[in-house]
C-alpha cells in the first residue's frame, strides 16, 4: 500500500511511519520540518503534493496545531492550521479518490466527569476549547469531502519519546524534565487518565488499517485510570527526585479534569496494549535524560 502522512515528521507521525515501514508500506511524508514546499496552508502546494501522489492508496492527515495552550495562545492560526489545512488536504484526497485516515482527539467528547465516552454515542458534551472545536469540525470536513472509507482516530493521552519539554508539551515528558532537574511539578487536582506508550497507539491505529474497517475510533487505554498526582510520584520515583518538588493546583478553565474512553471498539479487532505505565516513563526517561535544562532537543 502506498501511504501519504502529512505531519509524518512529528511525534506520532514518526513512530507510524517506522510501523507502515516494518510493515512494508510505501511511506511519503509531507511536513513543515523537511521543507518549505510542505506548507499545506497554501492551496497551490497541496494541489502540488497530491499531485505527486495521486497513486497513493492512503491518506494519514496528522498535521495539526495539538494541545489545549497552543490552541487557545493563536486562535486564529488553531483554526488555520486544524480547520483550514483539513479542508485542503480532504478536499484533495476526495478529487484524487484517496481514501482518508484523519487525526482527531479525544477532546471532542468534552468534559464528562466519570462518564466513560465511546464512539457511538458522542459527544456527551460541547468540545470546551479551541483545540477539541477545531478537531471536531475537522471530522466534519473530512465527511464532507472524502467520506467513502474514511476512518477517524481519536487519539487519547499518548506519550512517550520525540517530544521536546515545556510548556504546554505532555505532561508526562515535563514531569520527568522537572523531576530531573529539580523543578516545581504542578499537578492538577484530581485530574485523572488512563495513559497510552506510543507504541501501543501506533498499534491500534495498524490494527484499525488492517481490518479495512473504517469509522471512529478511540485509540488509547480506558484499563489504566492513574491521577496526575500518582504520574508526579512515579516520576520522583524513577529520578530520585524529593517529592517536595510536587505541588497541587486547581486546573485551569477549560482544562479536562477527567477522561474516560472506551475502547471496547478497538479491542474487538484483537488490539491489546503491551507496555505498563511505569514501563513507557522509564523508556520515555531514557529519551528526556538527553534534552538540555530548557527541555529542547540537545543538539
Amino acid at each position: 500500500m502506498k501511504v501519504v502522512i502529512t505531519g509524518g515528521a512529528g511525534f506520532l507521525g514518526y513512530h507510524l511511519c517506522f510501523a507502515l515501514e516494518q510493515a512494508g508500506h510505501q511511506v511519503t511524508v509531507i511536513d513543515l520540518k523537511n521543507s518549505r514546499w510542505h506548507d499545506l496552508r497554501y492551496p497551490e502546494i497541496v494541489d502540488s503534493r497530491f499531485q505527486d501522489n495521486e497513486d497513493a492508496d492512503l491518506c494519514i492527515h496528522l498535521a495539526a496545531k495539538v494541545g489545549r495552550l497552543f490552541g487557545e495562545d493563536d486562535p486564529m492560526e488553531t483554526i488555520t492550521d486544524n480547520v483550514g489545512i483539513t479542508a485542503l488536504v480532504a478536499q484533495a484526497c476526495g478529487r484524487h479518490g484517496i481514501k482518508m485516515a484523519y487525526a482527531s482527539t479525544s477532546e471532542i467528547y468534552g468534559d464528562n466527569g466519570s462518564e466513560t465516552c465511546d464512539e457511538e454515542d458522542e459527544p456527551f458534551t460541547l468540545p470546551h476549547n479551541v483545540y477539541g472545536i477545531s478537531k471536531g469540525m475537522g471530522e466534519q470536513i473530512c465527511e464532507h469531502y472524502c467520506p467513502e472509507g474514511l476512518v477517524v482516530f481519536r487519539f487519547s493521552m499518548p506519550f512517550g519519546p520525540g517530544l521536546p519539554a515545556g510548556r504546554g508539551r505532555a505532561a508526562i515528558i515535563n514531569m520527568l524534565h522537572q523531576a530531573l532537574h529539580g523543578k516545581k511539578m504542578m499537578v492538577h487536582r484530581g485530574a485523572e487518565r488512563s495513559w497510552c506508550y506510543v507504541t501501543d497507539t501506533v498499534d491500534g491505529v495498524m490494527t484499525v488499517l488492517d481490518s479495512g474497517k473504517d469509522g471512529a475510533w478511540n485509540v488509547g487505554r480506558d484499563d489504566n485510570p492513574t491521577t496526575m498526582l500518582d504520574v508526579a510520584h512515579l516520576a520522583c520515583d524513577l529520578t530520585g527526585a524529593s517529592k517536595d518538588l510536587i505541588v497541587e493546583v486547581d486546573a485551569p478553565k477549560m482544562q479536562t479534569v477527567v477522561k474516560r474512553l472506551s475502547t471496547e471498539k478497538l479491542r474487538g479487532l484483537g488490539w491489546a496494549p503491551q507496555v505498563d505505565l511505569e514501563e513507557g516513563m522509564v523508556r520515555t526517561l531514557r529519551w528526556v535524560e538527553t534534552l538540555d535544562a530548557k527541555g529542547a532537543v540537545a543538539i
